[in-house]
């Protein structure tokens, strides 16, 4: 039996294997260490569902849902478990894998519609966001928001993925794994409230109805506030799941979600003087609101249903079956600072440069509706031949969306700072200004074939194959009355079908030392949009390849890794400042660096977990940016969290954190007025356990360092219409998210 298969025969049927969850104070190296067995019984593992503290030692991602030990998969793999979810305060993907090696977060500064974030160099929310080895792909602005209460756990697989899933970034994935049933009896009450005000409440509750038949329920909801005085948000989440299971070798499970939130238009711009440079008028800080409070309504509704069946034939074969239906309806009416001026223009007078007190707002109507469907049917079939144990996987995916988005703007006035008033100059007009609306539908069929060989007692090879059939159809059009924004209308009508693989390999010593390599081929597809000729977008393109090495000391559960990754990528796409929904394919850009991560428990109450990266990524072939950086990613990160369990006073849990993220460029063109300083934030919490009550104080950046993340010019063309504003605008910059304390009081039984 493979490697893989030691954690988990491929299926529901029963095994045992000497594998531990370990609690954070794991044993070290020189105390005498019992494993206790983990039983896998009905497709549920005591391996992924039953994990203790930070250190998982199997995950899912790598594998197409089979469970694989983290230590020994030639891959670059990280779990983000519930009690590191928990400890440090984390509300949304984007925090929880803020600690994990790799992943640049808050590319755009704070930002409550959706999570934004980068691995190895690229930025990867729109492709590569998976829901339990699902994609739920981000169209336009109709991006996932996942409700990290609902979660089990969280995987961010780096390194190139097509192989495995089909089209994404090469820099790898996060997938969110979803609390399913378990045969047994557990309830959690959860109370949180916010320091910004406002309390959500949840529920998770599961049941083994008998033998054969398990249930979930969670649910969350609640209104809370935010960094800014101006806006509150709140959120409605209910996920039903239930699993049959008539024998030990047959496990279905059905699931299904409803997310309703309403989220204020809480991504804001400030002046770059009074923020990041000095301004003699006034100073903006990270709860300033520019944009217009009257006009900040976001509202989406997120929904899926789906079902997981497995059913273990004898002989090693196995077929599983997975297929979700999901769909996202997002409409936005802001009202949002495009562009910042000084007042002293509208008197008639010569602007002061740095004075910079008033802000020109564009009215922002979205209107996306997006549909994704998703089907995968695999056999796979354990087997052994002389020295060699295999696990063989063959399978069929197809997925498909259909988005529906329009995207409007209007004149929105002015706002005057200095007031807080805001005003419509005479002669300007009032109607909508552009139009950009997009019809698009992707089908995407894929053929792959995996394979994992344990050779001997040391050395595992995984190999992938696949190949993906896509077809892009839809139409786009943009619609003005202004001279300088072009209408055009162009028809979507591309075919294209490509090869990815993968072979890695990692050679394991008897001590807990692993060494890995792996070679990939990949591509991904671009987003909804043309380029500035109105022709369609070609597919992304990359080959990676990358070598490490893992430790893990004998009889515990950590982990010490280091990983060295080199990757290029062709036609990345880039939008194109004054052409809304217009996008330029950079020839060829290449990112290679180090990562290094260590998730530690000394055995003494002290874990840490800790993560190093740097990252050379570069524009390598381009008519105008060749040898710039790419925007928005740091050369140098790193974060180190400390965990201690106090031995005098028992369920005591204390925690801190320190996030260092490097200097970075705004934009590709590496603009030096929008270089954006290195920043570090502190993070800390407080936990107490005792008779199943759980009572955590989380606070994020507890400092409330005020520190910019991303600056900017106009790049909507509005300003077009105001040459003593166009010509003398500052930038504008987006902060990084400020304190955030969280009280959360839970009961489990």
């Amino acid at each position: 039996m493979s490697t893989r298969s030691k954690v988990l025969a491929a299926g529901p049927l029963v095994v045992t294997v000497g594998l531990a969850a370990q609690p954070l104070q794991a044993q070290t190296a020189t105390d005498e260490v019992v494993l206790e067995p983990i039983t896998i019984e009905g497709g549920q593992t005591s391996a992924l569902d039953n994990v203790e503290g930070y250190a998982a030692e199997a995950a899912v991602s790598a594998t197409r849902g089979l469970p694989a030990d983290v230590a020994t998969t030639p891959r670059a793999i990280s779990v983000i478990t519930p009690q590191q979810i928990d400890d440090q305060g984390a509300t949304t993907i984007e925090e929880a894998i803020s600690y994990t090696p790799g992943v640049t977060a808050q590319t755009f500064g704070v930002d409550g519609r959706f999570d934004q974030f980068a691995i190895r160099g690229f930025e990867v929310q729109n492709s590569n966001s998976y829901r339990d080895g699902m994609p739920l792909r981000l169209y336009g602005f109709a991006g996932w928001r996942t409700e990290t209460f609902g979660l089990e756990r969280i995987e961010v697989l780096r390194g190139a993925t097509s192989s495995l899933y089909g089209a994404s970034q090469p820099g790898g994935l996060v997938n969110s794994i979803t609390k399913r049933p378990k045969f047994e009896n557990s309830t959690e009450l959860m109370a949180r409230a916010s320091a910004y005000g406002g309390v959500e409440l949840g529920v998770d509750i599961n049941a083994a109805a008998s033998d054969e038949l398990a249930y979930r329920f969670v649910f969350l909801g609640g209104e809370t506030g935010t960094q800014y005085d101006e806006t509150d948000q709140s959120r409605l989440y209910f996920a039903p799941s239930v699993t049959w299971k008539p024998t030990d070798a047959t496990n279905l499970t059905v699931f299904a979600q409803y997310q309703k939130d309403k989220v204020p238009d809480s991504y804001i711009l400030v002046p770059q003087y009074g923020s990041q440079l000095p301004n003699p008028v006034r100073h903006y800080g990270n709860d300033f609101y520019s944009n217009n409070p009257s006009r900040n309504d976001i509202e989406t509704t997120q929904n899926y249903i789906g079902y997981e069946f497995d059913h273990a034939f004898g002989d090693g074969f196995t077929f599983r079956s997975r297929a979700r239906y999901a769909d996202n309806d997002w409409t936005n009416n802001t009202g949002y600072a495009a562009a910042f001026f000084s007042s002293a223009i509208l008197a008639g007078r010569p602007p002061v440069p740095n004075a910079i007190d008033a802000a020109v707002l564009v009215n922002f109507d979205v209107d996306n509706k997006a549909k994704q469907a998703t089907f995968d049917n695999a056999i796979s079939k354990d087997f052994s031949f002389g020295n060699v144990n295999a696990t063989i996987i063959g399978g069929l995916d197809y997925y498909q969306s259909d988005y529906d988005g329009t995207q409007s703007y209007a004149f929105g006035g002015v706002n005057l700072f200095q007031n807080n008033s805001i005003i419509t100059p005479p002669g300007i007009p009032t109607g909508t200004l552009v139009t950009n609306s997009i019809s698009q539908n992707i089908k995407q069929t894929g053929l792959y074939l995996l394979g994992n060989f344990e050779i001997g007692s040391n050395l595992i090879v995984d190999a992938g194959l696949r190949h993906d059939w896509v077809d892009i159809s839809g139409t786009t059009s943009t619609v003005s009355p202004l001279p300088f924004v072009p209408n055009t209308t162009t028809d979507l009508d591309n075919k294209r079908n490509f090869t990815s693989g993968n072979l890695a390999a990692s050679y394991n010593l008897d001590n807990g030392l692993s060494f890995y390599g792996s070679l990939a081929r990949s591509f991904n597809l671009p987003p909804a949009g043309v380029d500035v000729a109105g022709k369609q977008l070609d597919v992304e393109q990359a080959n990676s390849w990358e070598v490490g090495t893992k430790f893990r000391p004998l009889g515990t559960n950590s982990l010490l890794s280091v990983a060295y990754f080199d990757i290029t990528k062709k036609n990345t796409p880039q939008a194109v400042a004054g052409r809304p929904g217009a996008f330029e394919q950079v020839g060829e850009v290449k990112s290679k660096g180090i990562e290094v991560e260590a998730n530690y428990a000394f055995g003494n109450g002290l874990s840490i977990l800790g993560a190093y990266n740097y990252i050379d990524a570069k524009i390598t072939k381009n008519a105008t940016n060749q040898g710039n950086r790419l925007a928005r990613i740091p050369e140098h990160s790193a974060s180190l969290w400390l965990a201690y369990e106090v031995a005098q006073a028992p369920g005591l849990r204390l925690g801190l954190g320190a996030r260092y993220t490097g200097e970075r460029f705004s934009d590709n063109a590496n603009t030096a007025a929008f270089k954006v300083g290195g920043v570090t934030v502190y993070d800390a919490s407080l936990t107490y356990e005792k008779n199943g009550w759980v009572t955590t104080l989380a606070a994020r950046n507890l400092a409330n360092k005020e520190y910019v993340s991303y600056c900017q010019i106009d790049n909507t063309g509005i300003l077009a219409l105001f040459p003593a504003i166009n010509a003398s605008q500052a930038g504008g910059c987006a902060y990084g998210a400020g304190r955030s304390v969280e009280l959360t009081l839970s009961r489990r039984f």
